[in-house]
């Protein structure tokens, strides 16, 4: 409106000194402009004038030269006045954003020469920024989102760009108040630019004291209230995990929320007659918001037309919704098109391919109380796959991401192969899974759908895992470098090496592991693909363990030195679903140790070992078979599952050798191990209200003998308590993690503080309940904080396993995830039951979290 203004006033100014001859003056005092008459060449065009001077005024910030090639008016120029090359000039001064006022004065007429004057006001610049209220960090964040650059002009659309964005952020954190007091000042030390110093009023947090719900008559207000207010809520004491806030936006979205609430009751005319918002002093609102529930529906008959795909029969168990329930108007919708779990008849169609299918559903009748619906299915034609692309990848090698993707061209449309694709794209590790996205184009004319997969690598697919911890009354500090999306392809090629060859999708570890008196080193490379169209993963591993232990009922040093080998298989299967894996492999260990009891005590064995020197063979064979459908995010799964039953086992070398055993001493035993040990472990991964995600499931394994002579033996039994942070390689046992109790702790015996029993479990049980919330997911660092309880035990006779008898624990924690250290975190967890050699409950333990999940 003011650059209109200003050309509207410029054109009357002209337009006056063009048709009077006397004298006439400017609003600024111009000097007088004498119109005289001769015989000029330019007399043919009335209104066809000269420019012959033209002054500029009011800033010297830019040159002559500078504003008329903004303006493009020259000396010496034909122009027409009034005319288009005078607003023309105006509408350029404005739209240069240089300049506060911008006026255009004809001074003078001499003939048909006209002299004009340029009289600017040029907007300053901006010099220093400074924030008072607020920390120097968060200062500096304001003044990057609002591009409070050095010499940015000072406008009043940036004025109130930054006080409106100050306002808003401060409003939804409950500062309804808050507002930027800006106060300008010349810089000392440029006298061209303007400081300012903005001083941040946050004001009083509001909350909300009450949210009335008036006019029902069948629902109760409570329901309206907690099904509809997700993000606006009351004010209660025990509410710490969402603040009882006024945020506007969110507020509406709740009021929708309370119609839609109505509707899936069945009452589907009800709507909001007045909702109001009130003060009732400086640090409360009430909300009272006035509803019409109107008549309550049911639902009637519902048909189906146009469906050749699939039967009604099948479409209406899709749906369902049965004659004479209330009309759920939402739910019903969304069952149609629209699910968030992907289980409505739109999202069955479209992964048969129709995806031009349109599923439309119409109240056909309302008789009284009961809604009468025909769902309208126009199928279409099946489409397929036609260019399936992918862009963003700049280390990750094409063919790596080509086998991952489940969407091929010529294959079937299927909405549910996109999501798999993400999913898998998402799991290999080498791209940011928050901002991975499909741009699908369907092409109605070829029944085809082109996408491509928009990928961003993260910065590096290395790793150093730093992880550490106290067990056994010592500190274990563990140094691993991961090479991860390694290529052993290019591994000869000077110019891969960026800093290493990367982009096939191998990995290579290594691992070393240090504490008082223990030693642990491996190796181990992993080919994700190895064979045919099947994708089939191969690992091979190579680690070593030395392990000095004072045992103080021995002479001497008892060592224990293990070194190992393995390689495993994993690849895909297709049945039931591509979700299945199945893992097989061997591992070879050759335990030697000197003076070096192993305690025993189950239903096979008399309490203690007899055999403290000497070597053992584990040579064993491993299977599992899994169903991993936990995503999308590897870090912070949000949905799905994960459930593996594996099985570890030697061969039965007593049974092909006829010895008696029963006169073998231990050291014959288990001069070659045998025995056979079956785990079973399954999560769920559930969003649950707001972005809150649940995990929860158990694990339990059995560890036994082919022949009771023979015995279990004393390596490869289970340990319960602590991080689980040794894994399986501490003196060949396996490390089950249990929070609010110390790591296992005995290696000759059992200290007060373990909740293993001596010489390990034969059998374990474990079940958690885990509840997450995401505080930073968006760029390569994740973060949630999490709140848990769980429950486990270990018996060293299987006879006596009871999964319900539990070691019960509790607590919270946080979890940080960064690309170059892996996972890290705390937990502060209390075990409410008593340790071994003591009745009282454990109290609280404290675990640091280096490298590891739970």
């Amino acid at each position: 409106m003011k650059k209109l203004l200003a050309a509207v006033l410029i054109s009357v100014h002209i337009f006056i000194f063009g048709q009077v001859a006397d004298k006439v003056q400017t609003s600024t005092q111009a000097p007088k402009a004498e119109v005289q008459k001769d015989m000029d060449p330019y007399k043919k065009d009335d209104s066809a004038l000269r420019i012959k001077e033209i002054n500029i005024t009011g800033t010297d910030k830019y040159s002559k030269n500078q504003i008329m090639r903004y303006t493009g008016l020259y000396e010496g120029d034909i122009v027409e006045i009034p005319g288009m090359q005078i607003n023309t000039a105006v509408k350029k001064l404005w739209d240069s954003k240089l300049f506060a006022n911008v006026e255009i004065f004809l001074t003078k007429i001499v003939n048909k020469d006209v002299y004009l004057r340029i009289n600017l006001i040029a907007l300053p610049d901006l010099g220093t920024v400074k924030f008072h209220g607020i920390s120097k960090s968060k200062g500096e964040k304001i003044i990057k989102d609002n591009g409070l650059k050095t010499k940015a002009k000072i406008t009043d659309d940036l004025r109130s760009k930054l006080q409106n964005s100050i306002r808003t952020e401060y409003t939804d954190k409950g500062f309804p108040d808050a507002r930027a007091i800006i106060k300008e000042s010349t810089n000392p030390t440029d006298p061209n630019l303007v400081n300012w110093n903005v001083t941040i009023d946050k004001g009083p947090r509001v909350k909300i004291k009450s949210i009335k719900i008036e006019g029902t008559k069948v629902l109760k207000a409570s329901t309206v209230r907690s099904r509809a207010f997700k993000n606006t809520k009351q004010k209660r004491f025990y509410r710490f995990w969402k603040k009882s806030k006024y945020v506007p936006e969110k507020y509406l979205e709740d009021l929708n929320r309370v119609v839609e609430t109505f509707q899936s009751y069945g009452f589907r005319d009800a709507k909001i007659t007045s909702d109001t918002l009130i003060r009732t002093n400086k640090k409360n609102f009430d909300i009272d918001v006035h509803v019409s529930e109107g008549k309550r529906y049911y639902l009637g008959n519902v048909t189906f037309s146009g469906n050749s795909a699939y039967s009604s029969e099948t479409l209406s168990k899709v749906l369902g919704y049965k004659k004479g329930e209330p009309y759920d108007a939402v739910g019903f919708n969304k069952k149609v098109s629209g699910s968030e779990k992907n289980d409505d008849i739109s999202t069955l169609y479209y992964n048969n391919g129709y995806v031009f299918a349109n599923v439309i559903p119409v109240e056909k009748a309302v008789r009284n109380d009961t809604i009468d619906i025909e769902i309208k299915i126009r199928e279409g034609e099946q489409a397929y796959w036609d260019k399936v692309t992918f862009s963003g990848n700049t280390k990750t090698h094409d063919h790596v991401i080509q086998r991952s993707l489940s969407t091929r061209p010529g294959d079937l449309f299927s909405k549910e192969d996109i999501q798999r694709t993400i999913m898998e794209l998402a799991q290999m590790g080498y791209f940011e899974a928050q901002t991975l996205r499909p741009d699908i184009t369907p092409k109605v004319e070829t029944r085809t759908v082109d996408v491509n997969y928009k990928l961003e690598e993260k910065g590096t697919n290395s790793q150093i895992e730093l992880q550490g911890g106290y067990g056994g009354n010592r500190f274990i500090g563990t140094l691993g470098l991961t090479f991860g999306n390694f290529s052993f392809n290019d591994f000869f090629k000077k110019k891969a090496w960026k800093p290493i060859p990367s982009g096939d999708g191998q990995s290579i570890s290594l691992r070393a592991q240090a504490g008082s008196n223990y030693q642990n080193y491996s190796i181990s490379f992993t080919e994700p693909w190895i064979t045919g169209k099947r994708p089939t993963s191969m690992t091979v591993s190579l680690y070593s363990t030395i392990l000095n232990y004072n045992n103080y009922y021995a002479e001497g040093k008892n060592k224990l030195n293990i070194y190992g080998g393995q390689v495993g298989l994993t690849t895909r299967l297709n049945w039931p679903d591509n979700y299945f894996r199945l893992s097989y492999g061997i591992n070879y260990q050759l335990y030697s140790f000197r003076n070096y009891p192993f305690n025993i005590a189950d239903e096979n064995a008399s309490g203690y070992t007899t055999w403290d020197n000497g070597e053992s063979n584990n040579f064993s064979f491993y299977a599992s078979l899994g169903r991993y459908s936990a995503g999308f995010d590897p870090i912070f799964p949000t949905m799905g599952s994960e459930f593996e039953l594996s099985v570890k086992f030697t061969p039965p070398y007593s049974a092909f050798n006829n010895e008696d055993y029963s006169k073998k001493t231990d050291k014959e035993k288990y001069k070659w191990l045998e025995y056979y040990k079956i785990k079973m472990r399954a999560y769920w991964y559930q969003e649950l209200v707001g972005k809150f995600v649940l995990k929860a499931g158990g694990e339990f394994g059995f560890l036994s003998n082919y022949n009771s002579r023979v015995g279990i033996p004393p390596f490869e039994r289970f340990y319960l308590g602590g991080t689980g942070l040794y894994g399986n390689r501490f003196d060949g046992r396996e490390i089950i993690p249990l929070r609010g109790y110390r790591d296992a702790t005995s290696f000759g015996g059992v200290s007060g503080e373990d909740i293993t029993p001596l010489g390990g479990g034969t059998s374990y049980s474990r079940f958690m309940l885990e509840l997450r919330y995401p505080v930073l997911l968006g760029g390569a660092t994740k973060i949630y904080a999490l709140t848990f309880a769980e429950g486990g035990n270990t018996w060293n006779n299987n006879k006596s396993f009871n999964p319900f008898e539990l070691k019960r624990s509790a607590g919270f924690g946080i979890r940080i995830f960064m690309p170059q250290f892996g996972m890290l975190g705390f937990d502060f967890a209390k075990g409410f039951d008593s340790t071994i050699n003591s009745n009282n409950a454990n109290g609280w333990e404290t675990h640091f979290i280096f490298g590891q999940q739970f």
